[in-house]
């Protein structure tokens, strides 16, 4: 029996009001628990200038416990 009990994804997005939004919304997930999310803001520049700022986040949802799974989970991931 496989179990999936952790996944940890990496998301970008423009502000870091978006990246705490994000963080609001997967720790309201009923799948799994958030057990670590973090953001780090990063540039685009261009001749030593900033032309744009974006965030990427990192985002751990844990699904069951390592010692005791009780679920199994399938994931899924669609373009």
């Amino acid at each position: 029996m496989e179990y999936l009990l952790k996944v940890t994804n990496t998301y970008r997005v423009p502000t870091v009001e978006a990246a705490l939004a994000l963080r609001d919304r997967l720790a309201e997930t009923s799948c799994g628990e958030l057990t670590a999310f973090s953001y780090t803001t990063k540039y685009i520049k261009q001749k030593g200038e900033i032309i744009e700022e974006y965030q990427i986040c990192k985002a751990t949802l844990e699904f069951t416990a390592e010692k005791e799974p009780l679920e199994i989970i399938h994931a899924s991931y669609e373009v």
